[in-house]
């Protein structure tokens, strides 16, 4: 069946409207109408296609100013086009202003079909506006550093001014994994929230996943105390396309969807049918009598699961979780209760709040009440994300039994109807409070769902979206009856579906309104939080272990760890699932006094990862992308690092204080499960979560309390064993049994390197790794040569010809990333002419920005390490290079261009060798000991603690070598030591680094 839209023409690009009194100028996006629902633009998932149906061309982007007076700033700034819709049209979406008041984000997609049966693909792409003021001509740029080829929507300012926003990106930018698909429909979803730094070298260097999201995460925004606010999505249940096929199969018939399985997420990976069944978790859906009847199910209901949660997390991605941890027995959802034999267990009807919501999209928090946030609940399909207004008040710190929702529109707006009483005043989405305290929506005055009310070439909407205030009517609000742009914003505009020229005259739909005003930065931003509470702390300090040092580590191999105090302790008012919780084996349990029995045994906590292995569409012709379902965790890197379980895969055992701890893979979405001594499931997780590289993440329990335990106690403060379990065993291993613990090595599969050394340049190569500039293209250029003491060196031979001021340039890019102090060392030999002829050596660290500085100057007789000579100058032992060293820990954690730069004076040859970048001061990033026998090559030795010669065993520096020992607490050199004549040998007492 074919799908037909519209598209539009402006008319006029500044018109004065009469004025409704608000405090600052309103940014805002106008539409063609879209009649159609699933997967457009405005619906409440599935919205970030950009395909001319998904996204009808011609809308703009306009600011309304406090006078009145509408401007199209798309228009100004060169974009988009009138009439026929074609290779220049735009749509665009969710702006958002920047904290300065001064400029804002938003999406745009440009282009549409030229000719009938064009069929082109598009993307989302984000752009920033300058030149807001009503006097200003607006300016338009791309965003840098964003993903290529998908779709990116939603954008906001970090308080760092990185980039926040969703796409379609898949998991890892695998390509052959793209659309991820929903856990509803196997649509095509956004895979999370990202970010982007648009100052940074690349896009590989700039762009992170802050969460992964199965089905989706959406408008993220930023609250006064720094937490990202967004909505997600929460549909962790088997797949129901799946079930169909499975349930067809099983009668004798064809398979409507055609899913199958992938062995594995790679790009060549082995397809099987979709029997035997491939899912794991959670139990079955309803329907599926043939699972439902195996021994492992007994008496377990099937279950079901869909609700569109607010979320929260900081700013870097740490600690996401529900708003202020609120369960979904305080907000509001239907689920049944996990087991039918015991009587102490109840279905979710009756949520704990007065006013429960099913859904919370398009979250503000007001300007006026810190910790107020408006939203819309809304239905999934058929109003374009549009509804009911509501708020919830939930400021920092408050529990969840605390935390209460408001109608602000009349309930009778959660839905639409054909029957509307005098009630319901319409549909509404996009509420934005406003600096005096109102609040502006996007309404529709249609109460009903919407449908096509035009033909198949000129398609009509029910409804008619314009920006209004809300204003009070009894005992909740409404629209106002005059919309903010007056008569409205009209277009008349034809475009190809492709297949047939479709046509739209009339008002265009007003949506995504913003304030345009300087906003505060929060007063506590959650950017780098590296803190855990000090019962956690204590148990690092116990087992020797530096907590910054084990996070790097961490985020070094992409893991984070989930630390849980104590698995028997839930929350009170959540009776859905068991909650008279004993740890196997052992006295320690939490029990609910008014109802002791049954109790259940739990020994292990089971996670499981979600992997992106379910195709559709039939194996012989699978529809590109992936659907994800859980699968027992099996990431080879965390899998690594976790103690040995007695439990089955994936499992952490509960140790007897009922805590539990587990390195988990980082950026997958993961979720969990208490199981008893026979691995069966008893307490299971409902969401997916995600963590950050990095993170170490303690929590009070499993689906911890808002207040009180179900046995009235408050939530548990136990310093938990398993992490001191977990960090002596990881504080242990070496992989590649090179003295160093992995912990502490950036490299723990070569035992040739150590720490974190993005450069360690002898020449080996020549100058392969390097970029060699000679500008000139004279003789005086960059080169490479074996001599004394060093097998092979960068040199310059400054006598070649006249070079007196000319530059030549030995570039590299260096990653620090890595690092928290970096420090450049390198060796040089070099000899003037006379006092007159010398040359000069400058070391330069250039950022991405363009940001340059000069780390090193030396010229003449302070860069000298050999007398003046007339002849061509050549170390002639090791006595004549000297090492240096430049601090680089201003840039730290970044990307930078170390460049070498020879200014030419007629001088003598240069020489360069061993450059070494290095982290040092931190914990050990070397062996505890070492101990050498044989002949020493040339170079440093490191040891945090000892260095020492085996006694009597025969241990030489060899003639023209330069050895340095660099010992913690002590140099020993035993009998059989010998440092040859002509060598170079020294010792130091300090340690690694030193």
């Amino acid at each position: 069946m074919k799908r037909y839209f519209i598209l539009g023409i402006l008319l006029c690009s500044t018109l004065t409207l009469s004025a409704q009194t608000l405090p600052n100028p309103i940014l805002f996006c106008t539409q063609v109408p879209q009649p159609f629902g699933f997967a457009t633009s405005l619906e409440t998932f599935g919205n970030h296609q950009a395909s001319t149906f998904s996204a009808p061309r011609g809308g703009d982007l306009y600011i309304r100013y406090p006078d009145g007076t509408l401007k199209n700033l798309t228009q100004l700034a060169g974009y988009g086009q009138t009439g026929m819709q074609g290779a220049n049209s735009i749509a665009v979406r969710d702006p958002s202003v920047h904290w300065s008041g001064t400029k804002a984000l938003f999406s745009m997609v440009i282009g549409s079909a030229t000719t009938r049966y064009q069929v082109q693909s598009y993307t989302w792409k984000l752009y920033e506006i300058t030149g807001l003021g009503k006097n200003d001509t607006p300016v338009i740029t791309l965003v840098p550093n964003q993903p290529i080829g998908y779709n990116n929507v939603q954008p906001i300012y970090g308080t760092d001014d990185r980039i926040i926003f969703t796409t379609d990106m898949p998991l890892g930018g695998a390509a052959h994994l793209y659309p991820q698909h929903d856990e509803y429909e196997s649509s095509p979803s956004v895979t999370g929230i990202w970010r982007l730094d648009p100052k940074a070298c690349s896009v590989a260097d700039g762009l992170e996943m802050l969460t992964h999201s199965p089905s989706g995460d959406f408008t993220p925004s930023i609250d006064h105390a720094g937490r990202v606010i967004f909505t997600r999505w929460d549909h962790l249940q088997r797949d129901q396309q799946a079930d169909a096929d499975v349930e067809e199969i099983l009668d004798g018939n064809a398979s409507t969807y055609g899913t199958f399985n992938y062995a594995d997420e790679n790009a060549n990976a082995v397809k099987s049918a979709i029997l035997p069944d491939g899912e794991i978790f959670p139990e079955p859906r309803p329907g599926r009598n043939d699972l439902l009847s195996l021994p492992q199910w007994a008496n377990t209901n099937p279950q079901t699961f869909n609700i569109f949660n607010p979320w929260m997390m900081n700013e870097d991605g740490t600690e996401m979780e529900i708003l202020n941890h609120i369960g979904r027995h305080d907000m509001g959802n239907y689920l049944v209760q996990n087991f039918t034999n015991d009587a102490n267990l109840h279905d979710f009807y009756t949520p704990i709040t007065p006013n429960p919501i099913r859904a919370m999209f398009h979250i503000h928090e007001s300007p006026v009440t810190p910790g107020l946030y408006y939203g819309i609940e809304a239905p999934e399909f058929g109003t374009h994300g549009s509804g009911m207004v509501v708020k919830v008040n939930a400021p920092p710190g408050m529990h969840a039994e605390q935390v209460t929702f408001t109608y602000i529109t009349h309930p009778e707006t959660r839905n639409p109807t054909n029957t509307p009483t005098a009630n319901h005043s319409g549909m509404y989405r996009n509420p934005m409070p406003l600096s005096d305290g109102k609040v502006i929506v996007s309404h529709s005055q249609s109460p009903s769902y919407d449908q096509n009310i035009g033909s198949d070439t000129i398609p009509l909407s029910k409804y008619n979206y314009r920006i209004r205030l809300l204003e009070p009517t009894g005992s909740y609000f409404k629209a106002s009856d005059t919309a903010l742009t007056g008569a409205g914003i009209t277009k008349s505009v034809s475009w190809w579906s492709p297949d047939v020229k479709l046509s739209y005259n009339g008002i265009l739909w007003e949506t995504y309104p913003v304030e345009v005003k300087a906003t505060p930065l929060p007063t506590t931003p959650t950017l780098h939080p590296e803190t855990i509470a000090s019962s956690e702390q204590a148990l690092f300090t116990s087992a020797g272990v530096n907590l910054h040092d084990f996070q790097k580590f961490l985020r070094r191999n992409n893991l984070s760890v989930l630390a849980i105090r104590d698995v028997t302790s839930r929350d009170d008012a959540d009776q859905q699932q068991p909650f008279n919780l004993k740890v196997s084996g052992n006295t320690h349990q939490t029990i609910n006094p008014s109802k002791p029995a049954p109790v259940y045994e739990v020994k292990h906590l089971q996670f499981l990862q979600n992997d992106l292995v379910r195709g559709i569409g039939g194996m012989n012709t699978p529809k590109a992308g992936r659907r994800g379902i859980a699968k027992f965790l099996h990431d080879p890197t965390a899998m690594l690092y976790n103690p040995p379980t007695t439990g089955a895969q994936g499992s952490a055992n509960i140790h007897p204080d009922g805590s539990a701890a587990m390195i988990v893979p980082a950026k997958r979405a993961l979720t969990w499960q208490l199981t008893d001594a026979n691995n069966k499931g008893i307490v299971r997780e409902r969401l997916w979560v995600s963590t950050k590289p990095g993170e170490v993440r303690t929590c009070t329990s499993c689906h911890g309390e808002s207040t009180l335990n179900q046995a009235g106690q408050p939530s548990p403060a136990n310093a938990p064993q398993a992490l001191t379990t977990l960090l002596n065993y990881v504080k242990g291993i070496d992989s590649d049994n090179d003295g160093v613990k992995d912990i502490y090595d950036a490299f723990p599969n070569d035992p040739s390197v150590h720490i974190a050394e993005p450069v360690n340049e002898k020449f080996v190569s020549n100058l392969t790794n390097w970029i060699n500039q000679n500008l000139d293209n004279d003789a005086v250029k960059w080169e490479t040569e074996s001599n004394t003491c060093h097998a092979n060196a960068a040199v310059i031979n400054n006598r070649a010809a006249n070079n007196t001021g000319k530059s030549d340039k030995l570039r590299r890019f260096v990653d620090l990333s890595n690092m928290d102090i970096a420090k450049l060392t390198f060796d040089v030999a070099y000899a003037r002419y006379d006092a007159s002829k010398f040359d000069k050596l400058r070391v330069w660290a250039i950022t991405c920005d363009g940001t340059q500085e000069l780390v090193y100057d030396k010229s003449g007789s302070t860069l000298a390490t050999a007398p003046d000579q007339t002849t061509l100058f050549t170390p002639a032992d090791c006595s004549q290079w000297r090492n240096e060293s430049v601090n680089l820990s201003a840039y730290a954690g970044k990307k930078v261009e170390l460049i070498f730069e020879d200014v030419g004076g007629w001088g003598n040859r240069l020489f360069l060798d061993n450059i070494l970048v290095q982290e040092t001061g931190s914990s050990p990033p070397c062996p505890e000991t070492q101990t050498l026998t044989g002949n020493i090559t040339a170079g440093k030795y490191d040891a945090s603690n000892v260095i020492t010669t085996q006694n009597d065993i025969q241990t030489k520096i060899l003639t023209a070598t330069t050895v340095t020992f660099n010992g913690g607490s002590s140099v020993t050199l035993q009998a059989g030591f010998e440092a040859q004549s002509g060598s170079v040998f020294k010792a130091y007492i300090g340690g690694c680094g030193f």
